[in-house]
């Protein structure tokens, strides 16, 4: 027994040391920022006379041949060349630090830190970056077709619609992204005209328009505004309300449906609901009980 528990002391010692290395290895990969790196990187932000965009961070080698800088800050800017080009060595504060000229020097003689910047100044114009041919995507002319080609081409998107309203004529995008999801699957039936007919004529006989009202999901408080059927909405009857707060939910907010107005209300406080989601009585609008508490204070 003493042996067996001897062996467990020496096996704890050798995982808590192992995770002791493996913890410090860790520690000394990621560095303060996250990502360490050597006393030889410098991390510096790239930028060129031709583009808004700035390159951030590239890391250099202090001990790179200048040449070897131009050919990396060309390389990551879209071309130039020794010939054309020009980089200055600018300190965080985009203060000049020194003309990289001499091609033969390592970077570090410049002695750049973290955080310098190296601006590249391109003076040939006919370079790839000039007038904006690399950011600037209105330059490139668009492919155009006329409808009349367009029409004539097969394995097209509009011939396959075609091909699937030929088939059904009812179909739609969503009918056949249901039915990939579920073979089986059939469009919900429209609501008959007199759905919800009854719940419609409690609101009336309950108040009617301009009464107080709850409306569900959320127990959202408002005014009865409009009772009715709606065209360019589901058939059946609606209630049209002015919310107390506004709606972020509801595809109309002001009480104007396919260029008819229902009723008048400021956008987006409209919403129209069904009746059996309404129930109309004494509902004190809240923001105006809340004002009275806060001017009380």
């Amino acid at each position: 027994m003493e042996l067996a528990g001897d062996a467990g002391q020496v096996l704890d010692k050798i995982q808590s040391s192992y995770g002791e290395q493996r913890d410090a290895i860790i520690n000394y990969v990621k560095g303060q920022n996250g990502l360490n790196q050597s006393d030889d990187l410098v991390k510096i932000t790239v930028s060129h006379s031709n583009l808004k965009a700035k390159f951030i961070e590239l890391r250099f080698d202090k001990h790179m041949l200048i040449e070897d800088v131009y050919v990396k800050c060309c390389y990551n800017c879209g071309g130039g060349s020794a010939d054309s080009v020009m980089l200055t060595l600018l300190d965080p504060n985009g203060n000049m630090v020194a003309q990289l000229d001499d091609m033969q020097k390592p970077l570090g003689f410049y002695g750049p830190e973290d955080g310098f910047m190296i601006h590249v100044l391109d003076s040939d114009p006919n370079s790839l970056s000039a007038g904006g041919w690399l950011e600037n995507t209105e330059l490139v002319k668009k492919y155009e077709i006329s409808e009349e080609d367009y029409d004539k081409r097969e394995g097209t998107v509009r011939k396959w619609i075609q091909s699937k309203k030929a088939a059904d004529p009812t179909w739609t995008l969503e009918k056949e992204m249901m039915r990939r999801r579920d073979p089986t699957w059939e469009p919900p039936k429209p609501k008959p005209e007199n759905y919800q007919q009854d719940e419609a004529g409690e609101i009336v006989n309950g108040g009617g328009i301009g009464s107080r009202c709850e409306v569900d999901p959320g127990g959202r408080r408002g005014e009865v505004k409009f009772v009715g059927k709606v065209e360019g909405l589901q058939p059946g009857w609606w209630v049209g309300v002015h919310l107390d707060d506004p709606s972020s939910g509801s595809s109309v907010k002001n009480g104007v449906v396919k260029g008819v107005t229902y009723f008048e209300c400021p956008e987006p406080y409209g919403t129209f609901v069904r009746p059996a989601n309404v129930k109309v009585g004494d509902y004190p609008n809240e923001l105006d009980e809340l004002e009275d508490e806060l001017g009380e204070i």
